[in-house]
């Protein structure tokens, strides 16, 4: 492997036009862009994964959507006299879902770690792959896209690679 870099930033394009021309420009490099677009816009378990081992301990991080079920009281109303209609929370409950991004944070023995850092996101729209090997060598691709309106939007796609240190 050889070292290199690509940094790309695209306004006002559709998905399908960024990731095309991503792709493209990778590819003038001699270097692979493999994001499945469908993937990349759906994944199939959007989470956050990360470590980096300081000191022989190895600190990690992560993030998922969790969907929990809760209760609260349920909204009724009425209709005043003069026409007006009041709200109030009965002693009725009723159940509802919410899904919220949850962040986990602990740390382990980093001895049989097989490198010294690594990023792994994969979120609806935001990708990323990062590892950095123990020699120094470093791998990192991310690839995001935010929509500005219903069809176009920017997006922002970076790829290095770095050989070990000598």
């Amino acid at each position: 492997m050889a070292n290199y870099s690509i940094e790309i930033q695209r306004n006002n394009v559709t998905l399908a036009q960024f990731l095309r021309y991503a792709r493209k420009q990778c590819e003038k490099k001699g270097i692979s862009m493999d994001i499945d677009r469908e993937e990349f816009e759906n994944p199939y378990r959007p989470e956050s994964y990360s470590y980096t081992v300081v000191n022989g301990e190895k600190k990690c991080h992560s993030a998922e959507y969790l969907t929990t079920k809760s209760l609260r009281r349920k909204m009724k109303s009425y209709q005043t006299s003069e026409g007006f209609t009041r709200y109030y929370y009965s002693d009725e409950l009723e159940e509802y879902e919410e899904t919220k991004l949850h962040r986990f944070d602990w740390t382990m023995d980093g001895t049989d770690t097989p490198c010294e850092a690594e990023t792994i996101r994969s979120f609806p729209y935001d990708y990323q792959v990062y590892i950095l090997n123990w020699d120094g060598s470093m791998y990192n691709e991310i690839c995001e896209f935010t929509f500005d309106d219903e069809k176009t939007g920017h997006g922002y796609y970076f790829q290095a690679n770095r050989d070990a240190k000598e």
